[in-house]
């Protein structure tokens, strides 16, 4: 008899309806009773770009140290993920010289992934972070990654990207000489 009204008492449907009414409160405080409800979203480039634009770069920058997403971002970047990408002008200025160094790294291995992408995000001046020389000359790449960046970086046909690709295949030429 107890096993039957315990049965009755505790449904599936029964058991959905008491979750829920357990973590409404606290959803509409922003908190579910796991953590706050932006720990539940997956960290996608759109989500990145919408928290940059809201809160801005240096409170994102904080939010990935403190979470330890930086690694995903640079693996985004470095796999050539173009809405990545366009996130790195942002991110860099407030990322530590170490996340800086390993987001430069990531767009010269996207250089031969997407070389338009890299290359429309970058400086035109060659002495800052995000300039030609920085990101194109083939620091601690293998070889076998120089002849491929220049191949890509000439295969972009771009007049608004011309002298940004002229600067980055000078960096690439120097290292050869």
């Amino acid at each position: 008899m107890r096993r039957a009204v315990f049965a009755r008492l505790f449904t599936p449907l029964r058991l959905a309806l008491l979750a829920m009414v357990l973590t409404t409160p606290a959803m509409g405080a922003g908190l579910t009773s796991f953590g706050p409800l932006e720990a539940m979203q997956p960290l996608n480039a759109k989500v990145l770009a919408e928290q940059i634009r809201q809160d801005g770069a240096q409170e994102v920058g904080r939010r990935l140290t403190r979470e330890h997403e930086w690694p995903r971002v640079r693996r985004a970047v470095a796999a050539g993920w173009e809405n990545w990408i366009v996130l790195v002008p942002d991110l860099i200025p407030v990322a530590d010289p170490g996340t800086s160094h390993a987001l430069q790294a990531a767009l010269r291995r996207a250089l031969i992934h997407n070389p338009r992408a890299v290359l429309s995000i970058l400086d035109r001046k060659d002495d800052v972070p995000l300039g030609g020389r920085n990101i194109c000359a083939p620091a601690a790449e293998p070889a076998s990654w120089r002849p491929r960046a220049l191949t890509a970086i000439r295969e972009v046909h771009d007049i608004h990207l011309i002298d940004r690709g002229t600067g980055c295949l000078h960096a690439l030429e120097e290292e050869k000489s």
